[in-house]
């Protein structure tokens, strides 16, 4: 199997681990930094770092390659095992004893270009501080107004970032729906609402404002059209994997108080 191994940038010495141990059992053929430029093509990408790295390393993916990715980071939602776990890791892969999750791209058009996200894009105010009058307008229904800091469009992989600590519902990695969740609103009881993944959405500001891709600001634009996208990447767990018991463990959502 023809393997590559992409790392965050301090964490090349994870990385030269997790290469000695493959190196013995598959070919790698690329070994470097997840955040540099290019597509990469192999069998299987293996990532070493937290949901950052995931996500820079799955723009460089191509449609419907295997991921694995090897916490070196904090919460690590998006990553299945530790770099104690690599013997594991391998027997799994010899066997090919994986569960396998599907996680879809939204693709963003705007003055800025295009561009793609697997988490969410975030229209929000800039330093002036001053609140924004933004109009949300859903593919075939009339548009919504929020007087906000902001409004973030997420996808489920995107449920448990952004969207979440601005009162956003956590939403399973399998439901094909996109989140719409307004930054401190001026009504307090304007929450997210929840749409079918295949309804376009176009979001429009009064003036220019910051836009955010997967976190990182691309620029400012005054309008923007979100949609699902054709580009996907597959991402392995261990066949025991449970996603309940991962937002228990890593958010404290739904444990026991005893």
């Amino acid at each position: 199997m023809k393997i590559a191994i992409l790392y965050r940038e301090e964490r090349e010495k994870e990385g030269e681990f997790l290469k000695e141990k493959i190196s013995k059992e598959h070919e790698v053929i690329e070994f470097g930094e997840a955040n540099a430029p290019g597509r990469v093509t192999a069998d299987l990408i293996v990532v070493v770092g937290g949901d950052g790295t995931v996500l820079k390393a799955a723009k460089k993916a191509a449609d419907g390659t295997p991921m694995v990715g090897f916490k070196a980071g904090r919460l690590g939602f998006l990553t299945s095992y530790t770099l104690d776990e690599i013997d594991r890791f391998l027997e799994d892969l010899r066997n090919w004893n994986f569960r396998e999750e599907t996680r879809w791209f939204i693709q963003i058009e705007s003055e800025l270009g295009n561009h793609l996200a697997l988490n969410d894009v975030t229209l929000e105010r800039d330093l002036s501080g001053k609140m924004v009058e933004i109009e949300v307008e859903v593919e075939h229904h009339s548009s919504m107004w929020f007087f906000a800091d902001g409004v973030v469009i997420s996808t489920p992989t995107g449920s448990t970032a952004y969207s979440l600590s601005i009162g956003g519902p956590i939403i399973f990695p399998e439901c094909e729906v996109l989140e719409i969740s307004p930054i401190a609103p001026q009504f307090f009881l304007t929450r997210s609402v929840v749409i079918p993944s295949n309804f376009k959405v176009v979001v429009e500001s009064q003036r220019d404002i910051n836009m955010l891709v997967d976190g990182v600001l691309t620029g400012k634009t005054k309008r923007i059209e979100v949609k699902k996208s054709r580009r996907y990447v597959r991402i392995l767990r261990p066949p025991e994997y449970d996603y309940v018991t991962v937002i228990r463990d890593k958010l404290g959502y739904g444990r026991r108080i005893e």
